[in-house]
């Protein structure tokens, strides 16, 4: 819109699109009123909107990724979690604890050891997909949740927990699970992004593992989206989509997956999601979560997920790549790193927080 178009324009404007091609319209105010259409917009006649008052001009968005898309949402996002724990903008936030829930006692004392180190979102897998089938994958489902509610009740942190099967959606929402993570394999599993586009609790996508970039960020806006499979509108979808890197697959067998530093400042270019890496599943060895883990932050990541267990050498799942106290170094470590960088190489909009539904 124009600088200084009236309500009563951009409304106009917004009835003309809605009525005429039956697409939504989502309006975004940033110093000039921009209207941003979601849908199959090919179909729309740009003369008969720019030839309406207040309109300034029409701007197609090449990419399908529009939801996700810094040219559709200029201020970078802000996700909070837990109504205290925000994600994305300036913050450097941290997701950490155990792979998988083994048992009550090794989950309990992995939580502590993950409050004492400083993270600020807790790992609390109640279901892996893991490389093999029957590598170990967690306990009984409810057994798994309870011992969840009890490391968020001992540590007082909000929970993000793996979800593999849609079956057990309302299960983990039932059991106070603070933030649903898509895992690698799940990245473009279309059915499970379509049913978490339906709730609004903050969702973290992990990079699959054969994604590119455009791949990963259409996964991320078809949650955002609320259009199922057939186009059709059935909501107004889940604002709360925080990314996660963890690279691809590669010829190189020295590390888990191939990580390449240079993604997290292109993904903070092309779009406005908080961007969290994983150092843990990117190197797959221990030793290499420090040093990896200030790479990504110095590269503008706005978040870590890693793996802490109490006892890595008797970890039922990735016991390899898990940290111990040493995760309270890193993280200070890190915080020094960001607030040194903070600003700096990374053309981004301002921080707005995503508004509460």
């Amino acid at each position: 819109m124009a600088p200084g178009a009236s309500i009563e324009q951009v409304e106009r404007v917004i009835n003309r699109i809605t009525s005429d091609y039956g697409l939504r319209c989502e309006t975004i105010v940033s110093g000039t009123t921009v209207i941003g259409v979601k849908g199959i917009a090919s179909v729309i006649d740009d003369g008969r909107i720019t030839e309406l008052p207040g309109v300034d001009r029409v701007i197609r968005i090449t990419e399908k990724y529009k939801d996700a898309s810094r040219n559709f949402h200029k201020d970078d996002s802000i996700v909070t979690i837990g109504g205290r724990v925000n994600v994305g903008g300036g913050n450097l936030t941290f997701f950490g604890g155990p792979c998988a829930i083994e048992s009550e006692k090794q989950s309990i004392e992995s939580a502590m050891m993950a409050k004492e180190t400083g993270v600020d979102v807790l790992r609390a897998f109640v279901d892996k997909s893991r490389t093999s089938p029957y590598d170990y994958r967690g306990l009984e489902l409810q057994k798994g949740l309870e011992i969840a509610a009890a490391m968020k009740q001992a540590t007082g942190l909000p929970t993000v927990s793996e979800l593999i099967d849609l079956r057990h959606l309302d299960a983990f929402l039932n059991a106070g699970i603070d933030v649903i993570q898509v895992g690698a394999r799940s990245a473009q599993y279309s059915p499970l992004l379509e049913e978490l586009s339906r709730i609004d609790t903050p969702v973290v996508l992990k990079h699959g593992f054969g994604n590119d970039l455009n791949e990963w960020l259409c996964a991320a806006a078809y949650i955002m989206s609320g259009i199922d499979r057939e186009g059709r509108v059935t909501g107004s979808g889940n604002r709360n989509v925080i990314l996660c890197y963890r690279g691809i697959k590669s010829f190189e067998s020295e590390t888990r997956f191939g990580a390449d530093a240079g993604m997290i400042p292109l993904v903070r270019m092309r779009s406005h999601l908080p961007l969290l890496a994983d150092p843990s599943h990117s190197g797959g060895d221990r030793k290499l979560v420090e040093r990896m883990t200030y790479a990504f932050v110095a590269a503008g990541a706005q978040g870590v997920e890693f793996d802490i267990h109490n006892n890595p050498a008797e970890a039922l799942c990735d016991g390899k790549q898990a940290v111990q106290h040493e995760a309270g170094r890193i993280i200070q470590t890190a915080r020094k790193i960001h607030s040194m960088l903070d600003g700096i190489g990374i053309e981004t909009g301002s921080s707005i927080a995503v508004a509460a539904k």
